[in-house]
C-alpha cells in the first residue's frame, strides 16, 4: 500500500474519532434530568477516549509526513440539539454500530502498515467497548422505566447541560 493511501486511511480513521457523535454531543449539551448522571459520565468518558485516540492518529499522520484532514461533522448530527440524553443514548448506539463497521474495514485496509494497522485495531477495540457501555445504559434505562413507571424520553422536568463543553483539539 502506498504512503498516500495509508495517510488517506488514517485521515478517515481520524474523522471517525474526531468528528464522532459523542464529541458532537458534548458541544450540543443534551437535556438531562434526574438519573442521567451515569449516562453523562459514560458520554464524557467516550468523548475523552476519542479525543485521546484522535491525537494519536494525528501524530502518526504527521510522523508519516502527511497532512491532517479531520473532516466535518455529518449534517445529520444537527438534529441532536435540544433532545434529551436518554433519547440520544439510542442514537449513540446506532452511530456506534455504523462506526464499528467502518473501523473494521479500515483495519483491513491498513493491514500493510503495522503501526497504522495496530492503531486502527486499537481504535476498533475501544469503540466496541464504548458500544458495550452504551448498550448497558440502554438495558439499565429499560429496567428502570419498567420498575419505576418513569415517564418516557423528553417528558417531565429536565435540566440542561449533561456534559461539559470541552474544546476539541487534534494536536
Amino acid at each position: 500500500m502506498s504512503q498516500g493511501r495509508i495517510i488517506d486511511g488514517l485521515n478517515r480513521l481520524l474523522t471517525l474519532e474526531y468528528r464522532s457523535f459523542p464529541i458532537y454531543l458534548t458541544d450540543a449539551a443534551p437535556w438531562t434530568g434526574p438519573g442521567d448522571d451515569k449516562a453523562a459520565a459514560v458520554l464524557d468518558d467516550i468523548m475523552a477516549d476519542q479525543q485521546a485516540m484522535a491525537k494519536r492518529i494525528a501524530e502518526l499522520i504527521l510522523e508519516l509526513n502527511g497532512r491532517i484532514e479531520p473532516g466535518e461533522y455529518p449534517m445529520e448530527f444537527t438534529d441532536a440539539h435540544f433532545l434529551s440524553l436518554d433519547y440520544l443514548i439510542k442514537e449513540l448506539l446506532r452511530h456506534q454500530r455504523r462506526n464499528i463497521a467502518e473501523l473494521a474495514m479500515l483495519v483491513r485496509e491498513l493491514s500493510d502498515h503495522r503501526r497504522a494497522h495496530d492503531l486502527a485495531e486499537e481504535t476498533l477495540g475501544s469503540e466496541r467497548a464504548h458500544m458495550e457501555a452504551i448498550e448497558s445504559l440502554i438495558r439499565a434505562g429499560d429496567r428502570r422505566q419498567a420498575t419505576d413507571g418513569q415517564q418516557g424520553p423528553n417528558q417531565g422536568d429536565r435540566g440542561h447541560g449533561a456534559a461539559d463543553s470541552r474544546q476539541t483539539a487534534v494536536v
